[in-house]
């Protein structure tokens, strides 16, 4: 399958296949294969353990986007906050 790409609040959400990388000793050539299992990315960083396992892509990216939010939490704008 092809990966799914998402913004949200500054980040990148990326919900991709697997891929295992076996290595031949003797070549020492690196082959990638595709494993049946989906992964979730924050900013090029796998985070699939830290978001509750969803069965859809939909909702592996909801899963990214509540992940997100505990971990970035809103604050206020800086703009708006001016005293006078």
């Amino acid at each position: 399958m092809n990966p799914i790409e998402t913004q949200y609040r500054n980040h990148k959400i990326v919900i991709r296949d697997k891929i295992a990388f076996a290595s031949d000793g003797v070549t020492r050539k690196l082959d990638e294969q595709p494993v049946t299992r989906r992964v979730i990315e924050v900013d090029g960083v796998d985070v699939t353990s830290r978001c509750r396992m969803s069965n859809t892509d939909e909702e592996k990216t909801e899963a990214a986007k509540r992940f997100i939010d505990r971990i970035y939490p809103k604050g206020k704008s800086e703009g708006k906050d001016k005293v006078q």
